[in-house]
């Protein structure tokens, strides 16, 4: 029997930037992509987006160190069709061309201003949300948050972070 093991490096993506600390050496990933994109980032929707039944407490690992994984990442980021969801009526898919999943996000913001508002909350899963405008935050990112593996890939592209494993432990 082989008893050779290969070391690995992990790195640890914290999504809440107060408990990323030197001592513990985790990436804290929402100040990262607020800085990189200049709007705030929910990696826990991003990563529910590649996982949609993310349960509390649980553990999703980015594996971005080879070419296949971080090329194949990138593709999908990047590739001009953005998924809606299921249009049950008309029994087909529906997307949305000619954005990426990151100018698509960019293009939803969030306004305090009651006339301001474009969508409400709960927008059918169909509805193409590019340049809505949000009552709150917390509806924007439910409605489309890009993928946490494509958020990765960018910022590994943008020279951000190095390119490895990344560990995402969502919690409460």
């Amino acid at each position: 029997m082989d008893t050779t093991y290969i070391a690995h490096r992990y790195y640890v993506l914290e999504p809440h930037a107060h408990c990323a600390t030197q001592d513990n050496g985790s990436i804290p990933i929402e100040t990262i992509a607020e800085r990189v994109y200049g709007k705030p980032y929910s990696s826990l929707r991003g990563c529910q987006r590649d996982q949609e039944s993310l349960p509390n407490d649980s553990v999703k690992l980015y594996e971005l160190e080879s070419d296949d994984h971080y090329e194949q990442a990138l593709h999908d980021f990047d590739r001009t069709e953005v998924y809606l969801g299921y249009d049950r009526l008309r029994q087909e898919s529906v997307t949305r061309t000619g954005m990426t999943q990151l100018d698509y996000w960019l293009s939803i913001s969030v306004s305090t201003d009651p006339t301001k508002v474009t969508v409400q909350a709960d927008a059918p899963e169909t509805t193409d949300l590019a340049g809505a405008v949000f009552p709150d935050r917390f509806d924007a990112d439910l409605a489309f948050t890009p993928s946490l593996e494509g958020i990765l890939a960018d910022l590994i592209r943008r020279g951000e972070l190095p390119r490895g494993r990344y560990i995402f432990r969502h919690w409460w």
